[in-house]
């Protein structure tokens, strides 16, 4: 009887750390469009002013700074693809911005 407990147990703390891992994807998911639609706004100034959106050396300094606050157990290789895959995604949005006169692609419905 005790395992059959045991196993009730598992099956429940597997279910709530699951959902706990859904929960944080979510606000993981609105962090990033929050942060695209800074980059967005970022992308619109730049292009008032007639400066090119591409900034690498802010790029650089982005990496740096997430090393440094970096405390694992996610690893520096990780991080930094996770964060080339979301500058990526900026960089995209930026480009749409210039091409498209200011119309971002997060607005365009399919």
């Amino acid at each position: 009887m005790g395992k059959m407990n045991e196993i009730k147990n598992d099956r429940s703390d597997l279910q709530r750390l699951r959902q706990e891992i859904d929960d944080l994807d979510n606000q993981i998911l609105q962090l990033l469009n929050q942060r695209m639609l800074l980059v967005e706004e970022i992308a619109a100034l730049k292009n008032k002013a007639g400066r090119d959106a591409m900034d690498l050396d802010r790029e650089q300094a982005i990496f740096r700074r997430l090393a440094s606050q970096n405390e694992g157990p996610l690893a520096w290789g990780a991080v930094k693809k996770i964060f080339g895959e979301i500058l990526a995604a900026s960089r995209d949005i930026q480009s749409h911005l210039v091409i498209g006169q200011g119309e971002s692609p997060s607005r365009k419905k399919n």
